[in-house]
């Protein structure tokens, strides 16, 4: 891994590489809500963009390192690719290039770090280099990336916040410390915070007033603590489907998903996860870091921490 790379040499560096280049530089910055930690992860995780972002209708990946990432991307509706190679500095440094027609070479430094507990900084710097006569487009560019930066980091931001609610309550993830690989594991990382005691739902107090405050899923209720809780659907007397309700691969609230009869498609990476199909002949199932029993008065939820799936 390079110890580091300076944006403002890179310029320069285009220039003298080769004689009657023009370049032309932007810059974007804002603040994101969480750690550094997350907004690298969230950089590398390249499997949510077709789900988070209007951008990115599709992408295919050639090649993946623990620090670098070289996909072939979907533009729009428009029938060409970029090619986009991606690599990671240093700790909160990454360099991302990318080409158009083999013409125009757009190079881009993003540097992260930490406001205070709470906030990090995000700064996004870009050099559009081409031959001096495709000078005149280069104005188009930048006011083209400017705004996709805004748009990207406005879709971005959902991810970024409930990451961070979800570190403030004890949750963590076996994708830490990310990198490409491991910010891209389609496996369960969640790691859920200790419950502690059992839940207990009584079933003869099973009532709507338990039911998501949402139409879409009107019919599902939720139940548990503020930092770990369930949804459960209740099938019939004596049968019920259970999922926690932060999607147990990288922490998504499951309350606005698509359930579908016995899964729930997560909104990030558009992974099926089935819940936990409790009745009175199969009544003790361990799921998703959780041990769930049913007997006649209640349905109990108690910490299975053998379990990692």
């Amino acid at each position: 891994m390079m110890r580091s790379l300076d944006k403002d040499y890179l310029s320069k560096a285009i220039k003298d590489f080769c004689k009657g280049t023009s370049v032309s530089s932007g810059k974007f910055s804002c603040e994101a809500p969480g750690s550094v930690k997350d907004l690298e992860w969230n950089h590398m995780d390249q499997s949510h963009r077709p789900y988070i972002h209007s951008t990115y209708n599709d992408e295919l990946r050639i090649s993946i390192g623990e620090n670098f990432a070289n996909s072939l991307t979907k533009w729009g509706n428009w029938p060409f690719f970029l090619n986009v190679m991606d690599v990671r500095v240093k700790d909160g440094q990454y360099y991302q290039t990318f080409t158009i027609g083999g013409l125009i070479y757009v190079h881009t430094v993003i540097e992260m770090g930490y406001i205070n507990e709470s906030k990090s900084s995000l700064e996004i710097n870009w050099h559009i280099s081409s031959h001096w006569i495709l000078k005149p487009i280069h104005k188009f560019l930048n006011r083209k990336i400017y705004k996709l930066n805004i748009r990207l980091q406005e879709e971005d931001y959902v991810i970024r916040d409930q990451r961070y609610k979800l570190r403030e309550k004890g949750y963590n993830f076996r994708s830490d410390p990310p990198n490409y690989y491991s910010s891209n594991m389609l496996t369960h990382n969640t790691i859920y915070p200790p419950l502690g005691n059992t839940l207990k739902l009584k079933i003869s107090e099973f009532v709507e007033s338990n039911s998501l405050d949402n139409e879409k899923n009107k019919n599902l209720y939720k139940f548990g603590k503020d930092d770990t809780s369930f949804i459960i659907k209740k099938i019939s007397e004596d049968e019920f489907c259970i999922w926690p309700s932060v999607c147990p691969h990288e922490g998504a609230s499951l309350e606005d998903a698509n359930f579908c009869k016995n899964s729930v498609k997560c909104p990030w990476h558009g992974l099926s996860f089935t819940g936990v199909s409790l009745s009175s002949k199969n009544n003790c199932i361990s799921k998703y870091g959780f041990t769930y029993k049913l007997d006649e008065e209640y349905i109990k939820i108690d910490d299975d921490r053998s379990i990692k799936d």
